[in-house]
């Protein structure tokens, strides 16, 4: 995340965080760049107006060399200033202010495509376990199981994501949908459920403390 004001930097940082997501931050275009040079990262955040070197600077470098996700997060919602963010390579352009949840959702839609989920048509398959999304067929090790809708849709969200942590919110918002404001606990029972369902496989189904659940190989 690249922006300069760092209270705001702050704020939208530890809500990534809180939801799964490490978070590398910094306040001007220079750092950034010298950051990159060093380290790997799925998306980057980026404001436009920052001391030194410019958002739009920052993201022409970056796509000299890298197909990483970019998105603008910035003050400047001037059509004009979102069509040069994106003849520039950026993959969205969000204007403050905004949501919260709304430029989380963008920045997993944005990962998520660069990925690509490790899926085949309508189905899917790791470590043994089997999911066909037409049929809702669900197997372990060729032996069929039983899987309500909820836990099928729980256990495919987090195939598509293996390695990344859900929070208990993300898991909610995808299975349960947006409007659903019930408690959050009801996460933990469905994951007793399905980790029950899926027997000598439940291990793939990986507890992360205060942040969530993950599928681990």
């Amino acid at each position: 995340m690249v922006e300069d004001d760092s209270r705001y930097m702050k704020l939208v940082s530890e809500y990534f965080r809180k939801n799964g997501f490490s978070v590398t931050c910094a306040e001007n275009g220079d750092k950034a760049l010298a950051i990159f040079t060093n380290e790997d990262f799925d998306a980057v955040l980026l404001d436009v107006m920052m001391p030194g070197v410019d958002g739009y600077y920052v993201c022409k470098r970056l796509r000299e060399t890298s197909n990483v996700p970019i998105l603008f997060v910035t003050a400047r919602g001037d059509l004009s200033d979102t069509e040069y963010g994106f003849r520039l390579g950026a993959d969205d352009y969000i204007v403050k202010p905004y949501s919260e949840r709304v430029l989380l959702l963008k920045v997993q839609a944005l990962i998520d495509r660069a990925q690509g989920a490790q899926v085949s048509g309508s189905e899917i398959e790791l470590c043994g376990i089997y999911l066909d999304k037409e049929t809702h067929r669900a197997t372990v090790d060729g032996e069929d199981i039983q899987l309500t809708p909820k836990l099928f849709s729980m256990l495919l969200l987090l195939m598509e994501h293996k390695g990344k942590v859900l929070s208990r919110e993300q898991l909610l918002d995808h299975v349960w949908g947006y409007d659903f404001f019930g408690d959050a606990r009801v996460v933990d029972t469905h994951i007793a459920k399905l980790r029950k369902a899926l027997g000598k496989s439940e291990d793939h189904i990986v507890t992360i403390p205060k942040l969530g659940y993950k599928f681990e190989i």
